[in-house]
């Protein structure tokens, strides 16, 4: 079937050569030489295809538009990129394919010929089925080592439609067997990956681990030996500039010094924004206006990583699950701390285990290791020890190695038929556990109400008689919010279905489970959620804010504005939808409306006490938030 087929290049020998051979196959070519000439061009035409064969420099802006700019919709017409710069081929990922050059001609003739054939975007709202995701899952653990379970299902399920959305290919069964035949050829599952490992991060995220960072170095580094921190998962490079930045407040003399932070990803994308270390507002919401002007470049809204915080990090490609062969692995040993957090999850026990057991192993004595406040240590006898700091915990390495043993992972739940509570043994323990360990903290002092991370532990018995002697709903809820502050979700979820399992329709224990789904970006399971709470309850102003949050992430802007003014309606004091609904004005160019709403919120945060966590605003204290509210006043008053 003859396509019309529009080719934009500024190679006028290269578009002679290429428009002939693709008349001769039958199709109806028109050119254009200039960029501009091209969304014209796209608009009288509506081309079936376009082929971008450009300068490097001009592709990726060109591209980015057209997504934008097409007649129909965004990728309403299929790409194809030719170009002698390969590495552009991990930065455009929704072009239907990247060409290298010399040109492979058979290539490009079977791409027009898929392009022939797959009419059809697919649509976005199609479910994976367990089946067919397991399939996935296998594939994607044999070749990466990432472990995608029922947990992360949403994500792996976003990540595939993005991929068959810019192949044109509708149905998963179809793209599985595309990914197999074209993992390494045409790097499928690297561009896949760019989807599937986007980690949502922040400068300064866990503050605790950089204090103690900061007293570490204070007390150890005196001497003039080299300093060597890894960053392991560093995702956009908020986590090892931060390392950077925390360095040259401890150490006055870091001019002088040998310091060096490798930071690894597997996320190709990931690292060039990193390696570039331009970063939005966002990036920045619990840095201090100092820290920002000692560190960074305003430029516009954006903010530049200035070249002296660049110096010191090393970014380099590493996938954790597989030997070490990579060049940068001589550099991983005898290092003085590890940051890995929020990175396990990805992975399955066993493996997540053997890469725990590397970190032990490459730390100095007294080396300290940071994981994510969900995640804890899977081994004993691996010579950490487990440290406390503020609401946060990190492990240090003792003096004295001994061998390392792994621990069997915990037996399924099975539930016990004579149990009188309604919970397995395993159940009630976790409830114990955090209900004895994290009672509120009114009154207490900090140390006291830390969490202490989950490890193996001996079942607590259930008594037998009375059944309300069990932790009541209250009670667990309670805890799961404290957990929820701390972004701590995968305990907090395990406590919300403690209470769910008993009782199904509790509106509180249903619209938090829906902002952990949020957080790990299940945002149809949570909007999902957050309409059932509201046909349970259409007077609790979290779920209108829930329901807010996911609209305005999805940019149906309008929608989210009127969810948050209910919740607003329902409680005049709630400090996160009328933020939000700020940011919303802001984003709509209505700067006084926004600006209004942020003053509003200012005035009722400085009613609250210093101490206090911002409710459902990912943990921060009423002085952060206080301090992001004012930033965000300034940049706009």
């Amino acid at each position: 079937m003859p396509l019309q087929i529009l080719i934009i290049s500024d190679n006028e020998s290269f578009t002679t050569y290429l428009g002939e051979l693709l008349r001769d196959a039958g199709h109806t070519i028109r050119c254009v030489a200039q960029e501009k000439e091209a969304f014209p061009a796209i608009r009288r035409q509506k081309p079936d295809l376009i082929i971008l064969a450009l300068d490097a420099a001009k592709i990726p802006p060109l591209a980015i538009e057209h997504r934008v700019q097409t007649p129909s919709g965004p990728r309403s017409v299929p790409v194809i990129v030719i170009s002698e710069c390969l590495r552009l081929e991990a930065e455009l990922l929704q072009v239907f394919d990247f060409i290298g050059k010399p040109l492979d001609v058979k290539r490009l003739m079977d791409d027009i010929t898929a392009v022939t054939l797959r009419k059809d975007v697919p649509p976005q709202e199609q479910e994976l089925e367990p089946r067919v995701a397991a399939a996935f899952s296998r594939h994607i653990l044999s070749r990466s080592g990432l472990h995608f379970d029922q947990r992360n299902r949403a994500a792996l399920t976003r990540g595939l439609l993005k991929r068959m959305a810019a192949l044109r290919l509708t149905d998963f069964k179809e793209y599985l067997q595309y990914l197999k035949e074209h993992g390494e050829d045409r790097h499928e599952l690297q561009k896949l990956l760019q989807f599937l490992t986007v980690g949502e991060t922040y400068f300064y995220r866990y503050p605790a681990h950089f204090e103690v960072l900061k007293e570490h170095c204070t007390a150890r580094f005196a001497g003039a030996g080299p300093i060597r921190i890894w960053s392991a998962g560093c995702s956009t490079g908020e986590e090892p500039y931060s390392i950077a930045m925390t360095l040259m407040e401890a150490l006055p003399d870091w001019r002088e010094r040998d310091i060096r932070i490798i930071a690894t990803d597997i996320n190709n994308r990931s690292l060039k924004r990193a390696r570039e270390g331009v970063y939005s507002p966002w990036s920045m919401r619990i840095t201090t206006p100092e820290q920002s002007a000692r560190y960074f470049r305003r430029v516009g809204e954006s903010f530049l990583i200035r070249d002296e915080v660049k110096q010191l990090v090393q970014f380099s490609h590493l996938n954790l699950s597989v030997p070490c062969r990579e060049p940068v692995c001589d550099e991983l040993r005898d290092l003085d701390a590890i940051f890995c957090r929020n990175v396990l999850i990805y992975f399955t026990p066993e493996t997540a285990a053997g890469m725990l057991e590397r970190f032990a192993g490459a730390l100095k004595p007294s080396g300290l290791l940071f994981l994510g406040h969900s995640e804890t240590l899977l081994q004993r006898g691996l010579d950490l020890e487990l440290k406390r700091k503020e609401k946060s915990f990190y492990y240090v390495r003792s003096a004295c190695v001994a061998p390392a043993a792994v621990i069997a992972p915990l037996p399924p739940e099975e539930r016990r038929g004579d149990d009188p509570c309604g919970l397995t043994a395993e159940q009630l323990r976790l409830a114990a556990a955090w209900l004895s360990e994290q009672t509120p903290w009114q009154g207490e002092t900090e140390t006291e109400t830390e969490p202490q991370p989950r490890q193996p532990q001996p079942a607590a018995p259930c008594p037998a008689e009375p059944r309300d002697a069990a932790p009541d709903d209250a009670q667990l809820l309670q805890a799961a919010r404290e957990l929820f502050d701390r972004e701590e979700f995968d305990p907090a979820q395990e406590l919300l279905e403690l209470v769910l399992e008993r009782t199904p329709d509790l509106p509180d224990a249903l619209v938090l489970k829906g902002f952990i789904l949020a957080g790990k970006g299940a945002l149809d399971q949570a909007l999902e959620t957050s309409e059932r709470v509201l046909a349970l309850n259409d007077l609790l102003p979290e779920a209108y804010f829930l329901k807010g949050v996911l609209l305005d992430a999805a940019d149906r802007l309008d929608e989210a504005a009127r969810e948050y003014r209910k919740a607003l309606l329902l409680d005049h004091d709630f400090i996160m939808p009328r933020y939000h609904m700020g940011r919303l004005h802001l984003r709509q160019g209505r700067i006084a409306d926004g600006a209004r709403e942020i003053r509003n919120s200012i005035k009722i945060l400085s009613r609250s006490r210093e101490e206090e966590t911002v409710p459902f605003s990912g943990g921060l204290t009423r002085a952060v938030c206080m301090l992001q509210l004012q930033n965000t006043l300034a940049r706009v008053a």
